[in-house]
């Protein structure tokens, strides 16, 4: 995954032949790609949105944390967005942007930076707001956990149901600085991570289907429905 601040983009892929950014290559940054593509520029459409849901307004530098586009082809189950302090110690807010399978629908849910047992993590609990997987249903409980990206990263998720744990997912990340070597070394290595990943999601879908796993429909299927 690449961790990159908004307002470094053309610097940082300034002359490197592989990779670019709103333009076609190996490698690839597009701004349709990614949170409310209708807007321009991807910092003010991120910043607009953590200001209206965390209702107040949030100023200071954006950094997100994705998946680029390789061989033409991009896909992220989870987007997260920085925003920083003006020391670049500590994030002041959080934003996931999640897109489900299969209907690629996007959702974000926005946090501030709530210091729990020390400065560098913070956790949010909440009720399921989106559906996310159709093994999953909507009675479920989140608890998000994340760590300041740092030399290391963390995002943990676990869900409840009826104070039960049923499910978690972690992500863990080792900070490489960003040069040609360790981006060449990357897209050697995971030439086609964007389609891996989407292939991995469908792939354990009918693994979960074959085993008999409760399945959910969509509740917007619901509502028409009932309607």
């Amino acid at each position: 995954m690449a961790h990159l601040f908004l307002d470094e983009l053309q610097v940082v892929f300034r002359n490197r032949i592989l990779w670019s950014v709103n333009r076609g290559n190996l490698s690839s940054f597009h701004r349709s790609d990614y949170h409310r593509p209708e807007i321009d520029c991807l910092e003010k459409a991120v910043r607009q949105t953590m200001s209206e849901q965390l209702k107040e307004k949030m100023d200071g530098r954006i950094s997100i944390l994705t998946h680029l586009r390789t061989f033409g082809y991009c896909f992220n189950p989870v987007t997260f967005y920085y925003l920083w302090s003006k020391d670049l110690n500590t994030p002041v807010a959080v934003m996931t942007e999640i897109t489900n399978t299969p209907w690629g629908e996007r959702y974000t849910k926005c946090f501030r930076w709530m210091e729990s047992d020390s400065p560098s993590r913070t956790q949010h609990e909440f009720r399921k707001e989106f559906h996310v997987s159709p093994f999953i249903g909507m009675d479920v409980d989140y608890d998000w956990r994340f760590l300041v990206p740092n030399k290391n990263n963390k995002v943990d998720m676990f869900l409840t149901r009826e104070k039960k744990l049923f499910f978690s997912a972690h992500l863990r990340l080792k900070r490489k600085k960003i040069n040609t070597l360790n981006l060449t070394w990357a897209l050697l290595r995971f030439p086609f991570m964007t389609l891996k990943v989407a292939w991995a999601i469908y792939w354990n879908a009918i693994l979960l289907r074959l085993k008999g796993c409760p399945f959910y429909s969509h509740p917007k299927h619901l509502e028409s429905v009932n309607d």
